[in-house]
């Protein structure tokens, strides 16, 4: 026989001795095995070199796995003995399994050298016997071993699920009923995601980790509590400093941290190894990723993430990025340089923070270093990116290199609502000059140059103003360049052979300064809006801005992954017996448990897009283009049981690490050992519901019924079928809103719904129950109470709040009352407004009341006559879907499936934002236009029409009076009544001194104002609202008592509402913001407010803890009272109550609160509200204010007369159009005379004028409030008196015809025109004025009633002053000339 051969030699050598140094040996009773001659052939037929067949033939090579065991029940008998020694297998004996594949591929396995087998007998009981697994790590024999075939790995699948990982099996002692499987996938991590995140450690730096000389030192004075950090005006909270030490920390020192992917596992021979579950790795050596440098400053809503951020700024003030180590080689010069040129070289490659220590000069000795800071400034740090062409060829030439230059700056980027508090922040945090601030917030203002921008230590930028820099690259028109350059074929100019050429030039391109520049750090305010890879904003971070930190700062990183404090302070109200000590402790153990339902998606989703595509946290973001693709976020932080398809069964030890190493955040525990905030108490008042709050309850539960019990329940005309869902959570949010006031009802809609409910019980073929008929007659008795109040019926007409006066004038009361009463007297907020500034502006005269009853006839049109259906859609003609609706069909009103009625939004003069309301301007009252008279008419019919005012678009304070009503005396000049306005009193003993308002019809309202009235003085206030009318009425009834407020509508631009939070926080003299609650969530500081009030319950606690943080934060001082108002008795109470008791698993299956069955429950099971005979008039109708408040003559009366002077020009204004004269330039031509006799030849021609008004300019006052006479009237009183208007611009007054007012005007001065006289008609845009020849309107119509006529479809008027109005525009007839 032939010697072995080397190779089976070395193999042999190796696998003759045990891992332990025992000598392996063939017992006698063992099954027959292969000999291990069979090694020499598997060396012979792989092929092996002498390397490989020593490494495979090395034990200590391999790891230790785990053990098989089996029961031998062929060859074992009572005599046998366990031997010690392990043998030496590469087959699996057949005999011993059952499986045949669990054999096979075994064998694969061990002849392909992935594992090493050794089998023996249990020194417990012989019958089992143990075959020791040894696998070949991942990260061992990579070069001579091919890891592709995707057999084996199925192999190994087949293999990890069976063996036992007990150390007592691999020490040979099994015994029946005692091992352990080993656990393939991903060790579980027990917790939600919301549990992890609330149980992340807080920061705890450590000095020592940082060596650096200045970040040593600058992190020194971040957490020394007696150092003062230089230009920081506050001082630091201990937590806020050790949170800021550890940003610090983070982003100078490098760590290596397991690669999170990784688990360290123990392994039966008790070594240790490293496994990738998801790709059924197993390593010897662990595997580092380099942590965030950056990361997500998640702290609390509150507790001062601006002033933490602010910190770290001014800590590294001056502290340079570092230059990449690639571009970090000395520069190669062509002589030897100035030392002081090597000198600053140095400095800048090692970005030493050269204005520290020459700061430090300056103050030690007081040398300025004048030199030296000019020579460092002329040479800012730079270096060079080489750059590749687009696409190689043999042409390609190589483009110049890209330099980049470092700043020391930090880039800020905040929502455009949160511009302004962020500078209010930095002017109260930091010291004058302390930082150099380049706020960024204008989209027409362009970014400075990079040399410039680099000498910022901050730039805040506003959300859309960063989002712009996206046109990087692209021209004015956004054409980029193209990969491959095309040739020109632009056309020739003329017979020349030059191009005009238009093509895309690299010159017209915006080249964004943010690529020339390395900066510090770029911060990331709400960064949870960063969630999404395909954002603008993420894509110019990531293209355009190289930085060396990137931090997002929320204290909700993504949506509803808040901290346990936030929901504590909803929930402690609701935990009140003695033995809960930590309510928090209580949430923590109810969210404990991973829900997949909430935990999967969602919040770890958005996470994951953070981490990957912002934050470029390494292994979920490739290092560089090169580098293979990024690891999939959701394959390794859950636990899937299965290697194909993704199970969520559990968070995996992943999550937890990676987010140890990216969220720096507080326990509220740790923070509540430095810092105690004043205390806060949350409040339910229940409110009786007042005489109408029970008529707009009864109205929906009178909707309700009838659709229940006509419907049958069934079908889709039922409320609640599947199909039915818009209109249901439609009529829901109806319904809640109707809890404040409600006037979207109609007396139509009432009377609809009651023939519906009538003709179905007059019906004897249904179903109905004897219960349901019962309860729909009674639902038809409530609704006669409705129908007969008058109140109800004029504020349902004029969709008006009303309000109660006691002491109303006598001679004026019948004609400001809604009902008819006038002890007390109902009428609108919007009329009594209109009443009040009416009064107050005729303070000093004669008669304080003179004309307030016409005034009242006029505020109370809309009331008194019911409006007028609106036209059908025009073009389209399609009605809107409601109508078509199968709901119609079982009675239930379009009213109620649509949203709030639209209110007519007045200017107000004591809120900020009216000028900005939240719903568009529009009128509940509408008067048909005038019709076209019919041709040959008499002429007086003109004037008629001329005199017309169409209400459509204009205020109803602002119709003229009846032409018997008596003439209004002249207002005060502007000039005097601004200058006497504060010497005006109201006399004494003035009756309208005692005019009170005693209630309202909205209890909530009452309340509400009651309760601001009583501490708004030395208080600030926070209502929260849901619903525009419900804002718009509360702002309404504050103007009435002349207290100062704003209102943050989601409507409003995102520059005001910014600037509104500001000024509430900052400004005393604003004492009430209104707040939307849909939009006051995130990211706003109004510590300075310390009353809340919810005027309709949020019922969804997140929401309502986050809007509650807007006060309840660090700078407030005192303590915060928080009320939700809540109608008893009422479906809003009962909804309220289910909130409370539904779990928030409940909450996030609801997506609208309607969709839970609890809340459905209530809502049809909803039944009238007893009214009492008492309740239906005088007093009973209203909710009291606690203290009657003073209607005229109030403090503050003359601040509205002034204001209402001063704000006159922003109101509604006309526009006064002028004219250029653009005739041409003629030196003989002259004016011609009246009689004077034209010479042969004359020549005549006609003077052109072109519109040159521009659209946002020279606009004239048109006060929709005021009592002046309409426009076209008191032109003809100032003409009849001899008074000639103002010519417009660019008119000369010897170019003008006498006045020319109506019809009777013009055809006495048409036989002083010539045919070639020229109407304009300005109702066009500008630059395009259109001329027609009177002759020739009289030759086409015959008369000049049609002449007008034809003009009278846009609004045109043959007058002589030019002038644009709300009820049309007025032309000109303009003088002939001749020469």
């Amino acid at each position: 026989m032939d010697s072995p051969s080397p190779e089976v030699t070395a193999y042999q050598s190796y696998s003759s001795t045990s891992q332990d140094g025992d000598q392996l040996a063939t017992p006698a009773t063992s099954p027959s095995i292969d000999s291990i001659s069979s090694l020499s052939d598997i060396v012979k037929e792989r092929k092996l070199s002498p390397e490989a067949a020593h490494f495979f033939g090395d034990l200590e090579n391999y790891l230790a796995l785990g053990c098989l065991v089996f029961e031998d029940l062929t060859t074992f008998h009572e005599g046998i003995q366990p031997d010690a020694e392990w043998q030496e297998i590469t087959h699996f004996p057949i005999i011993l399994v059952s499986d045949l594949t669990l054999s096979t591929q075994l064998s694969k396995l061990a002849q392909a050298g992935w594992l090493r087998i050794q089998s023996g007998r249990s020194t417990l009981d012989a019958r089992f016997f143990i075959f020791r697994m040894y696998i070949l790590p991942g990260d061992a024999g990579l070069h001579l071993l091919d890891r592709r075939d995707s057999s084996l790995w199925k192999a190994l699948q087949v293999l990890v699920s069976e063996v036992d990982v007990t150390p007592e099996a691999w020490q040979g002692r099994v015994a029946e009923g005692i091992g352990r499987k080993f656990d393939q996938w991903a060790t579980c991590d027990e917790g939600s995601l919301f549990y992890m995140f609330n149980k992340l450690p807080s920061p705890s730096p450590s000095i020592d980790a940082v060596t650096e000389k200045y970040t040593h030192e600058a992190l020194e004075d971040l957490l020394d509590p007696a150092s003062v950090l230089p230009g920081l005006r506050t001082v630091l909270y201990p937590y806020q400093r050790r949170s800021a030490g550890l940003m610090l920390q983070r982003e100078a020192v490098p760590q290596l941290i397991l690669d999170p992917r990784l688990e360290e596992r123990q392994a039966p021979d008790g070594s240790t190894y490293y496994y990738n579950a998801r790709d059924l790795l197993f390593l010897r050596q662990p595997r580092y990723q380099e942590t965030c440098r950056g990361g997500i400053l998640a702290e609390t809503m509150g507790l001062g993430k601006t002033v933490i951020l602010l910190s770290l700024i001014l800590a590294c003030k001056h502290h340079q990025p570092i230059m990449p180590l690639a571009s970090r080689a000395p520069p190669i010069r062509a002589k030897v340089g100035k030392l002081s040129d090597m000198a600053i070289s140095t400095v800048n490659r090692h970005s030493v923070p050269w204005k520290v220590e020459f700061e430090r000069i300056r103050h030690a000795t007081g040398n300025e270093m004048t030199i030296c800071i000019a020579k460092l400034e002329q040479a800012p740090p730079m270096y060079e990116i080489p750059q590749e062409p687009r696409r190689w060829n043999r042409k390609t030439i190589l483009p110049a290199p890209k330099s980049m230059t470092l700043a020391a700056t930090t880039l800020i980027v905040v929502p455009r609502n949160l511009c302004k508090q962020w500078q209010s922040e930095i002017k109260k945090h930091v010291e004058e000059g302390a930082l150099k601030v380049l706020v960024m917030e204008d989209l027409k203002r362009a970014l400075p140059p990079p040399d410039e921008l680099r000498t910022y230590d901050v730039v805040l930028f506003s959300r859309n103003r960063f989002e712009a820099e996206i046109r990087d690259g692209s021209d004015e028109q956004g054409r980029r360049m193209l990969a491959t350059q095309l040739t020109c074929h632009c056309p020739y100019i003329g017979s020349t052979r030059q191009r005009d050429c238009r093509c895309l030039k690299s010159e017209s391109l915006y080249d964004s300064p943010l690529k020339h520049l390395h900066v510090k750090r770029i911060i990331v305010d709400e960064g949870h809006m960063f969630a999404n890879n395909n954002s603008t904003a993420v894509t110019v971070a990531n293209k355009l801005v190289t930085a060396d930190h990137r931090w997002v700062v929320s204290g909700t990183p993504a949506k509803d992954l808040l901290g346990v404090e936030v929901e504590t302070s909803i929930t402690e109200s609701m935990l009140q017996t003695p033995q809960m000590q930590d309510p928090r402790e209580i949430i923590l153990d109810k969210r404990r448990a991973f829900s997949a339902k909430e935990d999967v998606a969602g919040a770890a989703k958005s996470l994951g897009v953070l981490a990957t595509s912002f934050l470029k946290i390494r292994p979920w973001c490739a290092e560089g283009d090169h580098e293979r693709k990024e690891a999939d976020w959701d394959d390794y932080i859950y636990r899937h049981e299965d290697l194909r398809k993704r199970t969520y069964s559990g968070f995996s030890t992943c999550l937890r690490r990676t987010l140890e190493a990216m969220v720096v955040k507080t326990r509220p525990e740790d923070v509540e050992r430095d810092i105690e905030l004043p205390p806060l108490s949350h409040e339910v008042v229940r409110l009786e519901p007042s005489f109408y709050d029970k008529l707009s309850a009864n109205l929906f539960t009178l909707v309700l019924t009838a659709n229940a019990v006509t419907s049958e329940r069934t079908d889709a005309d039922y409320l609640f079928h599947k199909n039915s869902a818009k209109a249901r959570y439609q009529l829901v949010s109806n319904l809640r809103q109707s809890a404040f006031f409600w006037t979207g009802f109609s007396e139509d809609d009432v009377h609809a719904s009651v023939e519906n409910s009538r003709r179905y019980l007059a019906k004897e073929d249904t179903s109905c129950t004897p219960e349901d008929r019962q309860l729909l007659r009674q639902m038809l008795a409530q609704a006669d109470v409705i129908l007969g109040s008058d109140g109800w019926k004029a504020m349902s007409r004029s969709h008006e709040l009303g309000l109660f006066v006691d002491a109303w004038p006598e001679e004026s009361a019948q004609h400001w009352t809604f009902d008819g009463a006038t002890a007390p007297l109902l009428t609108g907020i919007s009329q009594l407004l209109d009443a009040q500034k009416h009064v107050n502006e005729r303070v000093g005269s004669d008669y304080l009341g003179e004309g307030l009853s016409g005034a009242g006839i006029r505020a109370l049109t809309p009331a008194r006559h019911a409006a007028i259906k609106e036209e059908p859609e025009k073009k389209t003609g399609k009605k809107k879907n409601v109508e078509k609706s199968p709901l119609t069909k079982s009675g239930l009103p379009t009213s109620s499936l649509e949203g709030e009625p639209i209110l007519k939004r007045r200017s107000s003069t004591g809120a900020k934002a009216a000028r900005t309301s939240p719903k568009k301007i529009s009128h509940a009252f509408k008067v048909t236009k005038p019709q076209k008279r019919a041709a040959g008419r008499r002429t007086a019919s003109l004037l008629a029409k001329l005199e017309t005012v169409v209400l459509d678009g204009l205020p109803s304070s602002a119709t003229t009076q009846a032409s018997s009503a008596p003439a209004q005396p002249e207002k005060t000049s502007r000039k005097r009544r601004r200058s006497e306005v504060e010497s005006l009193e109201y006399p004494f003993d003035s009756p309208y001194l005692q005019s009170r308002v005693v209630g309202t019809t909205s209890a909530k309202l009452s309340y509400l104002v009651t309760q601001i009235l009583k501490y708004h003085k030395e208080e600030k206030i926070l209502v929260f609202y849901d619903g525009d009318n419900i804002a718009f009425y509360i702002a309404e009834m504050l103007e009435l008592l002349h207290i100062k407020h704003e209102i943050y509508a989601k409507s409003l631009s995102a520059a005001l509402k910014s600037e509104y939070v500001v000024r509430f926080d900052q400004e005393p003299q604003d004492r009430v913001l209104l707040m939307d609650i849909k939009v006051a969530a995130f990211g706003l500081n109004l510590s300075s407010a310390s009353r809340i009030f919810f005027v309709n319950p949020v019922c969804r606690p997140n929401i309502e803890a986050q809007a509650i943080k807007r006060a309840h934060r660090i700078g407030q001082t005192r303590k915060v009272y928080v009320e939700t108002l809540v109608l008893k008795g009422t479906i809003e109470e009962k909804m309220l109550e289910r909130a409370e008791r539904m779990t928030r698993r409940e909450h996030a299956d609801a997506k609208a609160l309607e969709d839970d069955g609890g809340v459905r429950e209530i809502i049809q099971s909803a039944r009238m509200l007893p009214v009492s005979r008492e309740e239906r008039q005088g007093y009973g109708q209203m909710a009291r204010l606690e203290e009657k408040q003073q209607l005229w003559g109030r403090d503050g009366w003359r601040e509205t007369v002034s204001m209402s002077v001063a704000r006159s020009p922003e109101k509604k204004r006309r526009r006064t159009i002028t004219f250029d004269d653009i005739t041409k330039d003629d030196e003989d031509a002259r004016l011609v005379h009246e009689g004077e006799e034209l010479p042969p030849g004359a020549k005549r021609r006609v003077l052109s004028f072109v519109d040159c008004t521009r659209p946002t300019h020279n606009y004239l006052e048109a006060d929709e409030d005021s009592d002046n006479e309409p426009v076209m009237n008191d032109w003809r009183r100032r003409s009849s008196s001899g008074i000639r208007p103002s010519l417009p611009a660019g008119l000369r007054n010897d170019l003008m015809l006498p006045v020319v007012g109506h019809a009777e005007q013009l055809a006495s001065a048409l036989p002083q025109l010539s045919a070639r006289a020229t109407v304009f008609d300005p109702t066009r845009r500008a630059g395009k004025a259109r001329g027609m020849s009177i002759q020739d309107l009289l030759n086409d119509h015959g008369d000049i009633e049609r002449a007008f006529g034809q003009f009278e479809d846009r609004r045109t008027f043959l007058l002589k002053e030019i002038s644009t109005t709300p009820s049309g525009t007025f032309g000109t007839v303009e003088k002939v000339i001749t020469n």
